[in-house]
């Protein structure tokens, strides 16, 4: 396990405010894939694809920060929010869910890897490389991090938005916990290493 006690969490003017412009294009794909309501997991996906499908939307929010994972919102409303995740070499989340809101996640630049909990041990490994895109529904438990690329940079969507997330720790005894985190603080990795 790599451990960051340095490492300080970003800090909440950094992923409070998308740029405006930037947002109301984003805001334009999303109408024309859903005028109104949560996307479920099949619009979430068409939806990065079509961000990706125009890099002025998410390359201005990218960040290259070899200290600590980096996130700039693009996009939010009642019903959805779409994330820029920047990854560099050491940089991951932990094992995490996404508790009522559903997922598409895809890479666009660079590989990450992400991980899910295969029980009694073990994870399942998926190498993402620009194009590929993850799904998953409310309560998706999976660990996300960096491989290739300086940065490695990925676009989520999350429906309804990512109000909270649960992230699963060990505490002393060696018992699995779920932290409940609120959705815009930056998850840390200090969990199950498998």
């Amino acid at each position: 396990m790599v451990r960051r006690e340095a490492v300080v969490r970003q800090e909440w003017w950094d992923v409070l405010r998308p740029p405006a412009d930037l947002a109301h294009q984003c805001g334009q794909l999303i109408s024309e894939q859903q005028p109104e309501g949560a996307l479920e997991q099949q619009k979430l996906r068409q939806l990065v694809q079509a961000i990706a499908d125009q890099p002025e939307l998410w390359q201005p929010l990218v960040v290259q920060d070899p200290t600590r994972r980096r996130y700039r919102l693009l996009y939010e409303d009642d019903r959805i929010d779409v994330w820029v995740l920047s990854w560099m070499p050491g940089q991951a989340t932990g094992f995490h869910d996404h508790d009522h809101s559903e997922v598409a996640l895809m890479c666009v630049q660079g590989t990450i890897l992400e991980r899910q909990m295969l029980l009694p041990s073990g994870a399942s490994k998926v190498e993402m490389t620009p194009g590929t895109v993850r799904t998953g529904g409310a309560g998706y438990i999976h660990a996300v991090n960096h491989l290739h690329g300086e940065p490695a940079v990925s676009i989520h969507a999350y429906s309804p938005p990512l109000i909270h997330v649960g992230q699963y720790v060990i505490d002393e005894a060696g018992i699995l916990e779920r932290k409940i985190e609120h959705g815009r603080r930056e998850l840390m990795d200090n969990t199950i290493q498998i």
